[in-house]
């Protein structure tokens, strides 16, 4: 598998007059041109990246799978299904009878729209220039090419402190906005705002009849139509394994794919991140071989975001050891991709909240159904029924109100705090919300908290990642699944497990606590603990006064007492390595 990229002029003056623009990008990016049409023109990393869509409908970026087709990518020989999108709304037929990670070029009576795959695989970023529009994967080829002059976007910082994983068309570069997944973008006279074609709103109905074996059936071909859909993309696949339910679903799927691919489960010294046990039990089920690289400390430099190549300050600082491992070992094996079981938690719900109550009684009445699913809450959260029946009385009020997204309020400067609780960020998905199902709101939440994160960290490495339980055919099953099934006798995730019982070992299926990295990222905070103060207290955040300075200095000072302080730490420290990042380049 080859990382896809591309820049995507839009506009007569990006396309006919500049033949000469067009050599100056390749020369400075590594791309070439791969194709041009009417009024738009496409550099890339591969000749297959782009299928030509039928007549002068324009053009489709990344990788595209057939829903109902063969486990394989469409390549731009297969007229048979290319043909399928001669229809008038080729947007329709595109995510009705298609899946995959792309960017879809569509001219329309002189005019171009351009949509983005509602799985969000491939990365759009928009800005406008002299020579008009122009769309990429990735903003450092637009500062390559000369395109971009990047200046952090200020005041947009405040939105990431309080909400980091909630996306949004603005980034935190001056001019360049993102394409959302599901959104389309009319590049017409009078622009105006995207979009949207694609809304998990649409995909909410259940089944007329629920039959848990059918429906846990139907589940499991998806996903391993999906797995193996990707996994025909790559020569020998790295699957990330923490013995964890959706990882190790995505191996299981990865092995019926019968594709060449290896594991590999990052550990821990401290007791908590060592999941070696559940991963070994999960490879050897599926007879693919192991690796345990450790969380290694001199891959951390404080100085380096892990996020140091999206246009927006998403990451934890921790988290550049897990990359670092992740691909020294991809380079060890030859492993072009890496599959991860990301999103799994987010498209299955895995939610403790009492959410899924209210959409059964609404459902269903206040009757016996009911009543099992507070039980099955109860269980979920190792507490009682009579405690799940309180928290659902004192949940009523909250339960009645549109969607609101928790504001992470640490540490902010109380001015910050004030000025984003008077004018909170939204998403177009929550605002579309019925008040009368909160279990599916509260899905729809957990689903936009994975979208910033899906394009992937390894991408800096030129290393694709891949995330097969966010495919679209995925989701919009998941989506029909009653929550309060998701639930049902207790376990979290019900009708995944249910879907891979007999492909999971029993050590897996049963497992009921996660392990976490937490010991090492603490780790961190004690063994650099000046230069971490430092970085902190004399930095651009409290500079600017958007951060306490006295709220980070007593954190540092409890250290290992700081209970939960230490993961706000850590996406402080990430963001002003971020910010000195770009910074270092702005024009």
């Amino acid at each position: 598998m080859t990382l896809g990229r591309y820049i995507l002029l839009l506009g007569s003056d990006a396309t006919s007059q500049s033949g000469a623009c067009i050599d100056h990008i390749a020369e400075r990016t590594g791309l070439y041109l791969v194709t041009k049409g009417d009024g738009f023109a496409i550099l890339g990393t591969a000749h297959d990246m782009v299928l030509p869509l039928p007549g002068s409908g324009g053009a489709l970026i990344g990788t595209l799978f057939a829903r109902h087709g063969p486990s394989r990518r469409i390549l731009p020989q297969d007229d048979k299904w290319l043909e399928e999108l001669a229809g008038a709304d080729r947007l329709d037929l595109l995510s009705r009878r298609f899946w995959g990670g792309y960017i879809a070029v569509l001219v329309e009576g002189g005019h171009i729209s351009v949509a983005r795959d509602p799985g969000g695989a491939m990365p759009c970023y928009c800005l406008k220039t002299d020579l008009g529009w122009v769309l990429t994967s990735d903003a450092g080829l637009l500062v390559r090419a000369g395109l971009l002059k990047p200046a952090i976007a200020w005041e947009t910082i405040p939105r990431y402190l309080v909400a980091k994983d909630l996306p949004c068309t603005s980034t935190a570069i001056e001019g360049l906005e993102e394409l959302l997944p599901g959104t389309l973008r009319r590049f017409l006279p009078d622009m105006r705002e995207p979009e949207t074609f694609w809304s998990p709103r649409d995909h909410m109905a259940p089944p007329d009849i629920w039959d848990e074996e059918l429906q846990a059936e139907r589940l499991r071909r998806t996903v391993d139509h999906c797995v193996a859909s990707w996994a025909s993309t790559s020569d020998r696949a790295l699957a990330t394994l923490s013995g964890g339910l959706d990882s190790s679903i995505v191996v299981a799927a990865l092995a019926t794919s019968r594709r060449d691919f290896h594991c590999a489960t990052m550990v821990t010294a401290n007791a908590n991140g060592d999941e070696r046990d559940y991963a070994r039990a999960m490879s050897e089920a599926v007879d693919a071989r192991l690796h345990e690289p450790f969380y290694d400390h001199h891959d951390i430099d404080l100085s380096c975001s892990v996020a140091r190549h999206f246009p927006k300050p998403i990451g934890q600082i921790h988290e550049v050891a897990y990359h670092a491992a992740m691909v020294r070992l991809a380079s060890e094996i030859g492993a072009d991709s890496v599959f991860t079981g990301n999103g799994g938690d987010n498209v299955f719900y895995n939610s403790s909240s009492v959410r899924p109550f209210f959409d059964c009684v609404r459902a269903k009445g206040p009757g016996l159904e009911a009543l099992r699913t507070l039980r099955d809450i109860g269980q979920i959260t190792e507490t009682s029924v009579w405690t799940a029946a309180r928290a659902a009385v004192s949940a009523i009020g909250a339960m009645r109100r549109p969607y609101r997204w928790t504001l992470n309020l640490s540490m902010l400067s109380p001015a910050i705090a004030a000025q984003m609780i008077q004018h909170p960020p939204t998403h177009a998905w929550l605002d579309m919300q019925r008040v009368d199902r909160p279990g599916k709101a509260g899905q729809v939440a957990f689903l936009l908290r994975v979208q910033n994160h899906l394009e992937g960290y390894l991408r800096v490495y030129g290393l694709p990642m891949v995330n097969p339980l966010m495919s679209q055919p995925v989701v919009e099953m998941a989506l029909a699944i009653p929550t309060w099934k998701m639930v049902e006798g207790g376990r979290d995730r019900a009708v995944a497990r249910r879907a891979y019982a007999n492909a999971l070992p029993l050590l897996v299926r049963e497992r009921r606590r996660k392990g976490s990295p937490s010991g090492f990222a603490m780790e961190l905070l004690e063994r650099n603990g000046p230069e971490i103060r430092a970085r902190l207290l004399d930095g651009e955040l409290v500079r600017r006064q958007l951060v306490d300075a006295a709220a980070i200095d007593l954190a540092l000072t409890r250290g290992p007492t700081m209970g939960l302080s230490y993961v706000r730490l850590l996406t402080l420290l990430d963001m002003e390595a971020w910010i000195a990042g770009w910074r270092g380049i702005e024009g």
